[in-house]
């Protein structure tokens, strides 16, 4: 019989049971299992968000600000100002991309949609060939790495098999090199659906999870019921467990309100019951439904915001009651000492995971307004040039924040190419980051500022203390 390895007892008797429901003995006796196992591709790579900004930069400034040095300048702000500005054009040559942000739809299965949306609905103008185009566009330099592919909506899997299936695009990012992430609320995965997504080489599943309270998950996401996302999900772990694979990944994502935000702790507590079981920060699994805090964005979400005494409460007190559960979990399995790792690298708590200034007291006031990144902007923005964000009606975005508010677009896919639009772009790039325009960059993207900064910083100082000749 079939073994289902590394989950809890209670779990596995969950999967067994849905695996000899009809959906998978039809999945099973159609040929599907053995045809994805004959056929499937493994995800693609990755590249570093920080180091394909930080090479860039300093393969087009690193000369200049030498030679201001030679010069007599000994200012490390104005040398770090030279080495950070991307060029005009960038020289004229096409950037290395490392994050392509793909809205594929408006659409959305569920009906009504979950209280705190507020997706602009812009009328579809891509199709299937212009988000091929792009795709090829992203993934044209053929190093055979990145960039990181995230296919969003709306519901992109109202795609069907233009975007699971043999010619979708997964597939086709997947085959190009890229690593693709799909973010669904995986009410559609079937297990067909899931055997092919499996198939096509994706890498990461983001998928909605705000709470583990079924009455209150109906009152936020719209009325979906909670059985159907939870079904979807162990669709995919019996995908993988059949084919023998380690993708993909599953995340989750909690969108942090004030209806939700003392529960968070028993969602954890329920995800934690649900995973693979991973036994160290080397295995496959080791992030597998580890959630992503969302706190809940747009001005028209004041009612559900949680206040600034809420969200003290919940970096403060429920943050460590997580952090010990995440503790004992790791007791649980045996994990010694040195393999164990924080609670997803902190990723799932967005004030630990940036400096912000003023520290907590300063960041919880902010969020309390829905500002939650206007205390950890960077000097300039650095990542820009290596990011492409792009919504249903063609229009490109130089990152997924300003798509997401359909803020400052640098063009149209229909009138111009990915690389001629971020090469247009680079003047733009003077006045950014404004906080009335990035308060809400989203916090990998603060990360990668950040860090990007942080390097820059530290080859201004070699080069000034004679460390670095190049």
């Amino acid at each position: 019989m079939f073994e289902l390895k590394q989950y809890t007892d209670q779990h596995r008797m969950e999967l067994r049971r849905l695996l000899e429901g009809p959906a998978w003995r039809q999945a099973v006796s159609s040929g599907l299992v053995a045809e994805a196992a004959a056929d499937k591709l493994s995800p693609g790579s990755t590249r570093s968000f920080i180091d394909t900004v930080v090479d860039q930069l300093l393969a087009f400034n690193q000369s200049a600000v030498a030679a201001l040095i030679d010069g007599g300048c000994r200012d490390a702000q104005r040398l770090f100002d030279r080495l950070s500005r991307w060029p005009p054009d960038l020289n004229g040559k096409p950037p290395l991309m490392s994050f392509l942000g793909l809205n594929v739809t408006a659409e959305c299965n569920l009906r009504p949609r979950c209280v705190y949306c507020n997706q602009p609905r812009p009328e579809a103008a891509v199709g299937m060939d212009g988000w091929r185009e792009i795709i090829h566009e992203a993934t044209a330099d053929g190093d055979g790495k990145g960039p990181y592919v995230y296919v969003t909506g709306g519901e992109p899997l109202l795609l069907g098999a233009a975007l699971w299936g043999d010619e979708g695009l997964v597939r086709l990012a997947t085959q190009r090199g890229a690593a693709v992430n799909v973010n669904t609320n995986a009410s559609l995965i079937t297990p067909e659906v899931a055997l092919r997504l499996v198939k096509a080489g994706l890498g990461k599943l983001h998928v909605s999870v705000d709470t583990a309270d079924e009455s209150l998950h109906e009152a936020l996401r719209g009325g979906e019921q909670l059985h159907r996302v939870l079904r979807g999900i162990y669709n995919v772990q019996l995908a993988r467990d059949l084919l023998g694979v380690t993708y993909p990944v599953v995340h989750t994502n909690c969108v942090l309100t004030r209806k939700n935000l003392r529960g968070f702790p028993r969602l954890i507590a329920f995800l934690l019951e649900k995973r693979k079981q991973a036994a160290g920060k080397d295995d496959p699994f080791k992030e597998d439904l580890l959630p992503h805090v969302i706190p809940v964005g747009g001005d028209g979400n004041a009612r559900l915001r949680p206040d600034a005494g809420q969200f003290r409460e919940f970096y403060e007190s429920l943050w460590q009651e997580v952090c010990r559960m995440w503790e004992a979990h790791q007791d649980g399995l045996g994990i010694p000492a040195e393999e164990r790792r924080a609670l997803f690298g902190y990723f799932s708590n967005p004030f630990l995971r940036v400096q912000h200034r003023g520290g907590l007291e300063a960041y919880v006031k902010v969020s309390a307004e829905g500002r939650y990144g206007r205390l950890a902007l960077s000097q300039h923005c650095y990542v820009a040039p290596t990011q492409a964000a792009f919504t249903p009606d063609g229009n490109q975005y130089r990152c997924g924040s300003h798509a997401i508010r359909r803020i400052l677009p640098l063009g149209n896919i229909a009138r111009k190419g990915v690389f001629e639009s971020i090469r247009e772009g680079i003047g733009g790039l003077e006045d950014l980051p404004r906080p009335e325009d990035c308060y809400g960059c989203a916090m990998a993207t603060l990360y990668i500022n950040q860090s990007v900064e942080a390097r820059l910083k530290e080859a201004v100082a070699k080069i000034l203390n004679g460390e670095d000749k190049s």
